[in-house]
């Protein structure tokens, strides 16, 4: 082969003399057999390459002196290895093995190195064997490979016999390089190799180096090297068929031929030479001359070498040195035919007188006994039927010679009617025959022998038959003239026939036995003998059924036993007559009639019946009657055999039953009856060791139970049933099958097949019932009782379950098997016991299937029956072992998956079944790993089963259902077997660890499954295992433009291989694991992910579950590489699954072990693709391709048309047969259904039936067929429901999970517009299923939600050189940036009007796909509807525009005026004018479902109105919704949630529906209330009225006394405490009343009247409220506070409220006060609520408190409390304001003391509670009100310095320090983030705390300005209108005394005190203004100019200048102050 290749060693890429060799194989098969594209430049390139190693044929490199030194020297200098700058050192032993592998094949030392390192890194596949004997396996594995691959290349030449299906530019390729190498004489080479090479002395020549290892190692060398041989004479072979050999390579072929002797012991010829045989007859074909083509006339040597014909036959004809005179026979026989065939050739001229010789070379070859040869040693040959060119060539030779030479046959048949004279008269003599030529007797042998056997169903046989009369010629398929060679062939099959001679009369019967091979032969056959008979008018013929059944009859009259009867007078016994005996040679021929009769019977129905149905022959009868009589045992096992045969007919079977019963042939009832074939068996059979009767009855129990078995069978004499026949089976062979003898091996494990196959179709075809268990009995005719008989297979089950006899033998049959196989030898009977121990392994499965059906029965109908699981009895102890190693020896058989696959896909279905049944999982590793050579062994036999190569077969669904697996091909039973190794590894990896999967995918079962690091073959000594396999196959072609391989060679296993992987990475202990050995090691998921979507057109089968598991795969990867940020993978997929992949990024992150030319394939791959792309139309992202491939879409099967079944009881039937896969998917069983059609079928008896069963069984199959087109339909749901939903969870995760910084900014957006419209636009679709398309709903509410996250975070304005490229998409509708300076980035708004044009489109198509998706979808489908509103939601949201963090004085200048509509407001134009578009259909849907249907749905609904109406400037949906009554209806259903309400708020509710209905609907008409409009409509329809009577809102519950001041669980928690359950449903309403008072203006006393009535009918419940005594830092509390008082605020400072409410003077008088108290208690409120030093500090201790926990609940109650204090101050405000149009005649609230204002803490002294305070009412002074103020105005400039800071940080977000981003970012879990997510969160935290004090600025200034009103008014009124009380007339002190005394309510003129109306007296005269004195009056002028002081006037008006001038009418608060300054300076003592 190839030279040294320099002084280096390659230890990477494999040996010189292995691995480049198998490439070459691989690369050859692909370009060949796969013809995969781009193959053929691999090839050419391939084939330059080792062009070399062809010429130098299985040349090893020589032995070189100088790499011998250099490897002897590798212990301490090192050798130089390729790709390594410094040598490497290997040991002295490594030293030494290579060079005994050196000396051992006289190879090159280095590559005796580079071999035994390929063996030690190969030593994973080979367990148990070292380096040394793995690298002599890779000798001959290199050597195989080649050879192999010479062969293929020889195949795909240009010839006439074949051709492969490839292209011509590869035909051409393959011809030019073959012909070369022929030209450098690659047949002498071959031959040379196969003469030199010597099984014998290559294995003791490895011997004597010890390079053999055990027996399977020895095996594995032998097989190899028989195998090269082979192969090689194949090559000549494929060589010679395609072109015939020319003359020297024909001559060296004979010469090898002729010193050739590959007789076996048994005669026949070996593979190798039988190979070489054929070849030289492939030389000698002349076929092409006679096509009459003259282009092929050069591809035949004969034509064009005028040598070859003469040099050729002297070779043949004179040449006797041949060492097998039959292979120099067959030469000449084949040469001679040859010439005659040329002498009548019109296409050839030559030859002359040489052509004559062909008789006298036929006659040499006749005498040198051709014919016996070809019989003993060519068609016996083992495989010769299996190769078709063998059977057509030697087919061509036998008719070539009857057509050529028919003088000759003719001949033959003279001498061998003579040689039949003579022995008949020297027998007649009674002398011994002497020795005859028996040439023609062979000759019809050859016939029969050449087509008896027909696996490849050929049916070359039907050249022998024409159709016997015209008249059948013209009624059959045969209506043509049939050929001239036909017709010849038949001449002599009925020539041969005539007036035949005794001997040649078995000949001649086994040749019409082997014509007669098929279904149309046999009929021939059939008829043949028919009209020779003497019924059909022709001469008596011995050849007949009339003669042979003739024949049958007097011999079973002349030798049946007549009945003896009593004794004679005499009292002599009866003496029977001497009866007939039968001959040898009358038992061979009738013998071979009845053969004939069983090939005639098995092969055609139609004669089955015709044979049974004829009166005169009698056949069953005839045949039962002849087992009775005494005949030898040969002759009855034949006649049971032909039993068997004819009982393949239902009708025929139930008669041969009948008969068999009636027959006693076994005997069935107690009685004096001896003999039948138990007597036969115990003393015949046994005493010959020999069991032909028992073979044949157990073959025809075999077929009689084909059908069920008569129910009816024996009764009348006997229990009925088949109990006899099952005990005789069981007990009377089976059970005793060791203690016989057995003369040939085989034949015991044939008896044995006999028996499991019979007892394993009952079991298999026995389905559990509830009759089973049932104990029946029967009356026998002696009126005796018994027990009724079992079904057989309930029998047998019940054996099998328990440790019975039958089990046992089981399991000993299987142990003796494994011990067999374990040899690695040949010996006797090993098919026969390969089939016994596959029948034990079926037996098992059957048994293990039906138990639980069995143990379900038993729990039901509580039987007495006891079972044992049958993983209890697998578990158990082996007798034989003493070990429990049953498990093991049924394992062990998957070892053997090449040779006996059958076994293996057995040994895993119970190892399937044994595994979901096996509690504890450990016990199976424990037992796998007991053994450490057996563990090893194990995982290794499934890692070989799932590397098998075989393509699965395209099959049809019916045929494959009835297909049995007996007779699937090897591909097919291999490929099942890998399918259920990977099913069997689902079940187990999802059980509790460490388990089986976990074992065969080698995870370290000894520590933590997840710590598990998985290495390749042969790392760390890591074995090759189960995943390691499953992976290969997933990878193989995935470097390639085609995708993976497996997709195309084996779709069902690569569906299940994608799940196991999707499994191993979902569950959690493997998850870690298995994604990091996919992504470092292979790059998994990228690599595939490369080739998604795939195209369902380029595959044979659907790929969509493919795709599927391998998405949810990629949802995972991309979830756990985001958790764990490692960004570059993740970003990898991103772009991958975008369309923006980039290849520089991709190719710095490939995997490190892939190989540098693999790397170039798939660059050059990339680019390939790239540029078409390019090149092509737009390319669509990769996530929007993966859903192009799901559809909406189906066609269902159309309804069956049946005739004679009943459809309604077909339905049920096929609903009886529902089962439920794993996955959840409902399909009928069709393998259950068709055994029941076929059982009710075969259960109608009758002449009727018989003419219908054929149109019964076609309307089956269509029915079958149409049962298999529902499951593909259903199949094709759950396939498309799978498929979208794996898309989802890479979309949502993508969307959701992903770092938003990898998919960020205008990008995100555009890729969440694609998906929404794609998906839109799919659901749109007319065909599409509106069930197929409800997930589709969750989907869309997924990405509506993303997309509007896109735009609802607030604009910051930043910096302009630090502005973040992230968030360019936050402008496309905020202005702010524009307006504030700050340029923005590139947005849909900026690029210009075309983008916003796009944008706005874009929008619009979304929404109205949404709103006709919510018309189309169906109201059944409310969670389709409820996700639908939700994403309409999300959409409509996104218009809302979200508060500015601070608003310049320009810019609002700038908006008022601009005139023109900001972007937010143009969006919500579009937005109202799309859904206006769809009229009042929309609106319709929408107020319905807000009305009805399920309570989410409503709530949905009842917020789409609410976000609809927000934007409805016109007023168009609070039109429709009055006009259709819906708003009606709404407000009329507030008493009906009264119940669920008081429902919802006990402290253990059982839902909470009705609380979020009702604060649903009080949202929605909070939002109608907003408008003046909707305000006015709620109040005509009566809404204050409903609220009023909800008693729901008097059951304010206590409060808890655990709950903690603040804590606010009680709101967040998931389910609320019952008071903050309340506080929800009482802020509803009154954000209502809010939202009333504002819209209606607070001049509106009917909307004030109506909050008041609403709020005095639950007085109680505000009364408490006002009164609490809550901590004053509890939220929650506060919050409540601040709506109560901002109603009461509102509400309750008008006069003349409710008058034409309240009808009489009571109800006023009732209102009057209630309004007085709410009065009291607002103004009691003020001192509680005044800031102090006190509360800040409280508020820092909880800031600091909650700081961690990322909450901010500081600012929440500071806002809260605040709020408070401005609705107390604005309360006292509008009282004064109210009360009088004129400021002269304004109420006074507070005294004229300013003590108060002088007050460090007004909170110090305050231990009275508000109840006291009112019992003791007086009016607050005004002191509280300057001590407000003063604590205001030093608040705010706290809080405005602050909010400047935040700013200022918020503006440098970028240049903050790592420390100040810590501190702003502290909570928990934010060590994981990184310095961009920090700043993030940092930034957002920055926001809240901006927008918090921007809040409280606005409270303070709010405040302020009401306290200096409030102070103004009343310094006015005290200073300068106040009359002191001792200074007033004395009517007005009679008032006042009479005011101080106990008043009654009836009194018409009483006066409220502190408020309310006074009827005659001057407001002046209030309560705070009583009493007052003139010294107060003194005092106060006294104090106010030092309590009101200059400084703090000047304060506030910084304040002003500072705030409030861009905030506020800035010119009151100075008119105020100037105000207050002229009063203190002119009426005060300043």
């Amino acid at each position: 082969m190839a030279d040294t290749g320099g002084m280096a060693v390659n230890l990477v890429s494999g040996a010189r003399l292995w691995a480049p060799f198998r490439a070459l194989q691989d690369v050859v098969n692909a370009a060949i057999y796969r013809h995969e594209p781009g193959s053929i430049h691999d090839l050419e390139l391939s084939l330059r390459k080792h062009k070399p190693d062809f010429i130098s044929l299985l040349k090893t490199p020589p032995k070189n002196p100088m790499a011998r030194q250099m490897v002897t020297k590798a212990t301490t200098e090192g050798l130089q290895v390729q790709g390594m700058q410094t040598k490497q050192k290997f040991t002295q032993q490594f030293v030494s093995e290579a060079l005994i592998l050196s000396d051992l094949f006289e190879m090159d030392e280095l590559a005796a190195v580079e071999l035994l390192m390929a063996g030690e890194n190969q030593l994973s596949n080979y367990p148990g064997l070292t380096r040394g004997l793995v690298a002599v396996i890779l000798f001959y594995d290199g050597q195989r490979s080649v050879v192999c691959s010479l062969r293929t290349l020889l195949q795909a030449r240009e010839g006439h016999t074949w051709t492969l299906g490839v292209s011509p530019e590869l035909v051409h390729l393959v011809t030019q390089f073959t012909a070369q190498l022929l030209e450098d004489k690659l047949v002498h080479k071959i031959l040379d190799l196969i003469q030199n090479m010597d099984v014998s002395k290559e294995l003791d020549k490895l011997q004597k180096q010890r390079a053999l290892g055990a027996s399977r190692h020895r095996k594995q060398v032998s097989d190899l090297f028989k195998e090269i041989r082979q192969t090689l004479a194949e090559c000549l072979f494929c060589l010679a068929c395609q072109q015939p050999l020319n003359k020297a390579d024909t001559q060296r072929l004979l010469a090898h031929l002729r010193s050739d002797n590959g007789l076996g012991a048994d005669e026949g010829l070996d593979s190798v030479s039988l190979s070489l045989l054929m070849t030289l007859l492939a030389c000698f074909d002349i076929s092409p001359l006679e096509q009459e083509q003259v282009e092929t006339d050069d591809l035949v040597p004969i034509a064009t070498d005028g040598s070859y014909l003469t040099d050729i036959h002297n070779i043949v004809k004179n040449d006797p040195r041949w060492t097998t005179s039959g292979l120099q026979s067959v030469a000449r026989f084949a040469w001679g035919l040859t010439l005659r065939k040329l002498s009548q050739c019109q296409n050839f001229n030559g030859g002359g007188d040489l052509l004559e010789d062909d008789e006298q070379l036929v006659d040499q070859a006749i005498d040198s006994d051709l014919f016996e040869f070809l019989v003993n040693s060519v068609i016996s040959a083992h495989d010769f039927h299996n190769e078709e060119f063998y059977v057509r060539r030697m087919h061509g030779l036998v008719t070539d010679f009857i057509l050529q030479m028919p003088l000759k046959v003719k001949e033959l048949r003279n001498r061998g009617d003579e040689t039949a004279r003579i022995i008949l008269a020297h027998q007649i003599e009674g002398y011994e025959p002497p020795p005859q030529r028996k040439d023609f007797q062979y000759m019809l042998e050859l016939i029969g022998d050449l087509y008896r056997k027909d696996p490849l169903k050929l049916d070359l046989a039907m050249e022998y038959w024409c159709p016997l009369d015209p008249v059948a010629a013209s009624e059959s398929m045969y209506a043509y003239r049939p050929p001239p060679r036909q017709v010849a062939l038949f001449k002599f099959v009925r020539l041969a026939g005539d007036l035949l001679p005794a001997p040649l009369f078995v000949p001649y019967v086994r040749m019409l036995q082997g014509l007669a091979s098929s279904q149309q032969c046999a009929q021939h056959a059939f008829n043949l003998l028919k009209m020779n008979g003497v019924s059909s008018g022709g001469s008596a013929s011995t050849v007949s059924w009339d003669h042979f059944f003739e024949s049958l009859q007097h011999y079973y009259t002349g030798m049946r036993r007549e009945t003896p009867g009593a004794r004679d007078m005499s009292g002599a016994p009866f003496r029977q007559p001497p009866m007939r005996t039968i001959t040898p040679q009358e038992l061979e021929g009738l013998c071979s009639l009845l053969e004939l009769s069983r090939t005639v019977a098995e092969h055609n129905e139609i004669c089955r019946g015709a044979l049974c149905e004829n009166q005169q022959w009698s056949v069953v009868v005839t045949l039962f009657g002849l087992l009775g009589c005494s005949v030898p045992v040969k002759l009855k096992g034949e006649l049971l055999l032909t039993l068997a045969a004819v009982s393949k007919t239902p009708m025929i079977a139930a008669t041969v039953w009948q008969t068999l019963e009636a027959s006693q042939i076994l005997p069935t009832i107690s009685s004096q009856q001896t003999g039948g074939i138990q007597v036969e068996l115990e003393e015949i059979e046994s005493r010959n060791e020999e069991y032909p009767m028992t073979r044949g009855f157990l073959k025809l129990l075999n077929v009689l139970t084909d059908i069920p078995i008569p129910p009816g069978l024996g009764s009348g004499l006997r229990a009925p049933g088949f109990d006899p026949y099952l005990e005789f089976l069981i007990h009377g062979v089976l059970l005793k099958l060791n203690t016989r003898a057995y003369k040939e091996a085989g034949e015991k494990w044939q008896v044995v097949t006999g028996v499991l196959e019979v007892v394993y179709k009952l079991l298999r075809d026995h389905e559990v019932t509830e009759d089973d268990f049932r104990e029946d009995f029967v009356e026998l005719p002696n009126g005796s009782m018994v027990g009724a008989s079992k079904a057989p297979g309930f029998s047998l089950l019940v054996h099998m379950l328990n440790d019975s006899s039958l089990f046992k033998m089981v399991m000993r049959i299987l142990d003796d098997g494994i011990a067999k196989f374990e040899s690695y030898t040949t010996f006797p009977g090993r098919s026969g016991l390969e089939r016994a121990t596959l029948l034990c392994l079926q037996m098992l499965v059957a048994a293990a299937e039906k138990q639980q059906d069995v143990e379900n029965i038993i729990r039901q109908t509580s039987s007495s029956l006891m079972i044992t699981s049958m993983e209890r009895l697998l578990l158990s102890i082996n007798p034989k072992t003493r070990r429990p190693d049953y498990l093991v020896t049924v394992a062990k058989f998957v070892i053997f998956n090449s040779t006996l696959s059958h076994h293996a896909l057995a040994a895993v279905k119970i190892l399937f079944v044994v595994s979901q049944l096996a509690p504890i999982q450990s016990d199976l590793i424990n037992l796998f790993t007991a053994d450490a050579k057996t563990s090893k062994e194990l995982l290794h036999g499934f890692v070989e089963s799932l590397e098998s190569d075989y393509p699965e077969e395209t099959e049809e669904a019916v045929p494959d259902v009835i297909q049995s697996e007996d007779t699937w091909s090897l591909g097919q039973v291999q490929n099942a077997t890998r399918q259920h190794i990977v099913r069997l590894l689902l079940q187990c990896v999802q059980a509790p660890p460490p388990n089986l999967a976990h074992w065969l995918l080698g995870f370290q079962i000894q520590k933590s499954i997840s710590k598990t690091i998985l290495q390749d073959p042969g790392v760390m000594g890591q074995s090759r295992t189960c995943l390691h396999a499953v992976l290969n196959i997933l990878q193989q072609g995935v470097d390639s433009g085609a995708g993976p391989r497996c997709l195309h060679d084996t779709p069902r296993l690569a569906e299940l291989a994608y799940q196991l992987i999707y499994k191993l990475c979902a569950i959690r202990d493997t998850s870690a694991p298995t994604l990091r050995y996919l992504r470092t090691t292979y790059d998994f998921l990228f690599q595939q992910l490369r080739h998604l979507p795939f195209e369902e057109a380029d595959y044979r089968s659907s790929v969509v579950p493919h795709q599927s598991w391998l998405l949810k795969t990629v949802a995972i990867e991309l979830r756990l590489t985001s958790l764990n940020r490692q960004r570059s993978h993740c970003q990898r997929l991103i772009r991958l699954l975008l369309g923006d992949d980039d290849d520089e990024q991709t190719q710095v992150l490939r995997p490190v072990g892939l190989e540098d030319a693999e790397t170039l394939g798939w660059d050059a791959e990339q680019s390939r693709r790239t540029s078409a792309a390019l090149g092509g139309k737009q390319l669509r992202s990769k996530l929007l391709s993966l859903l192009d491939t799901v559809t909406f879409a189906y066609q269902y099967p159309s309804e069956l048309q049946l005739k004679f079944f009943n459809p309604k009881v077909i339905t049920n039937v096929l609903s009886s047969h529902e089962v439920t896969d794993p996955e959840g998917v409902t399909y009928y069983d069709v393998r259950a259904l068709r055994r029941l059609l076929i059982a009710e079928l075969d259960s109608q008896q009758g002449p009727m039936m018989a003419g219908q069963r054929p149109l019964i069984l076609e309307e089956i199959h269509r029915l079958l067929e149409n049962v298999v087109e529902r499951n593909n339909t259903r199949e094709g749901l759950q396939r498309q429901r799978q498929n979208f939903e794996a898309w989802r969870q890479v979309t949502e995760i993508l969307l959701t999970a992903c770092p938003e910084d990898l998919l960020s900014g205008e990008r995100r957006q555009t890729v969440i517009f694609e998906l929404l419209q794609e998906l839109l636009c799919k659901v749109a679709e007319e065909e599409a299923l509106p069930e197929s398309t409800a997930p589709v709903s969750g989907v869309v509410l997924t990405l509506m939600a993303n997309l509007r996250q896109c735009f609802i975070t607030d604009r910051i304005p930043l910096d302009e050189k630090k502005q973040p490229q992230s968030n360019t998409y936050i402008s496309l509708l905020d202005r702010s940036a524009m307006l504030s300076g700050v340029p923005s980035l590139p947005s849909p708004w900026s690029q210009g009007a075309s983008s916003k044009t796009m944008f706005l489109t874009s929008l619009q198509m979304v929404l109205k796909g949404l709103i006709e998706y919510i018309l189309g979808s169906r109201s059944g489908l409310q969670r389709v509807r409820v996700n639908l509103y939700g994403a309409l939601l999300f959409y409509l949201q996104i218009a809302q525009k979200p508060a500015a963090v601070e608003e310049t004085e320009s810019q609002g200048v700038e908006r008022i005026l601009s005139g023109k509509d900001t972007e937010y407001e143009q969006l919500c134009k579009e937005n109202l004018s799309s859904i206006s578009a769809f009229g009042e259909s929309f609106m319709e849907v929408v107020c319905r479902d807000a009305c009805d249907g399920h309570d989410i749905g409503r709530m949905l609904a009842l917020s789409v109105l609410d976000a609809i109406m927000a934007e409805d400037r016109h007023q168009q949906w609070l039109s429709y919704l009055v006009s259709k009554g819906y708003l009606q209806h709404l407000v009329d259903s507030l008493p009906g949630d009264d119940s669920g309400l008081h429902a919802a708020l006990v402290p253990a509710p059982s839902q909470l529906r009705p609380l979020y209905i009702f604060q649903t609907k009080m949202s929605m008409m909070t939002r109608l209330a907003q408008t003046a409009e909707g305000a006015g409509t709620l109040l005509r329809c009566g809404v204050m009225q409903k609220l009023a009577g909800c008693s729901a809102l008097d059951l304010r519950p206590e409060r808890d006394s655990q709950h903690s001041p603040m804590n606010e669980a009680g709101e967040d928690g998931f389910v609320p405490d019952p008071l903050a359950r309340y506080r929800l449903l009482l802020s509803a309403a009154l954000r209502l009343c809010l939202a009333l008072l504002t819209a209606l203006g607070m001049e509106n006393k009917e909307a004030a009247a109506q909050v008041m009535l609403f709020v005095i009918s639950h007085g109680d419940v505000f009364n408490v409220i006002l009164r609490s005594r809550s901590p004053s830092l509890d939220l929650a509390a506060m919050r409540e506070l601040s709506l109560t008082t901002a109603v009461i605020a509102r509400a309750n400072c008008q006069d003349d409220l409710a008058a034409e409410f309240l009808d009489t003077i009571t109800a006023q008088v009732e209102f009057r006060s209630h309004r007085s108290r709410f009065h009291r208690q607002m103004l009691a409120l003020l001192p509680r609520f005044c800031f102090s030093d006190k509360l800040n500090k409280q508020l820092k201790n909880l800031a600091s408190q909650t700081a961690g926990e990322g909450k901010d609940s500081a600012t929440d109650i500071a806002l809260a409390y605040q709020e408070i204090a401005s609705h107390i101050t604005a309360f006292c405000r509008a009282v004064i304001t109210e009360s009088s149009p004129t400021y002269q005649y304004s109420r006074i609230l507070f005294g004229p003391s300013l003590e108060e204002a002088s007050a460090r803490d007004l909170h110090n002294g305050e231990e009275v509670t508000t109840s006291v305070m009112l019992s003791m009412y007086k009016a607050p002074n005004l002191g509280v009100m300057v001590y407000q103020l003063r604590q205001c105005a030093a608040q705010f400039s706290a809080v405005f310095e602050s909010h400047r800071q935040y700013q200022q940080k918020l503006a440098a977000i970028h240049e903050l320090s790592s420390e100040d981003l810590k501190q702003l970012s502290e909570v928990s879990g934010m060590e994981k983030l990184s310095s961009q997510q920090r700043q993030a969160v940092a930034r957002k935290r920055l926001q809240q705390m901006v927008t918090g004090k921007g809040k409280e600025l606005q409270h303070l200034s709010y405040i302020l300005e009401n306290c200096l009103f409030i102070m103004w008014r009343h310094l006015e009124y005290y200073l300068l209108r106040c009359v002191p009380a001792d200074q007033q007339p004395l009517a007005f002190q009679n008032i006042a005394h009479r005011q101080q005394q106990m008043r009654r309510l009836q009194d018409p003129g009483w006066t409220q005190q502190g408020g309310g109306d006074m009827e005659g007296v001057g407001p002046e005269l209030e309560e705070a203004a009583q009493g007052v004195t003139r010294g107060d009056l003194d005092l106060l002028k006294k104090t106010a100019p030092t309590v009101i002081s200059e400084t703090l006037l000047k304060k506030v008006l910084d304040i002003n200048q500072s705030y409030g001038k861009s905030h506020t009418h800035y010119s009151f608060t100075e008119a105020i102050v100037r105000r207050i300054r002229r009063l203190l300076r002119l009426h005060a003592n300043s």
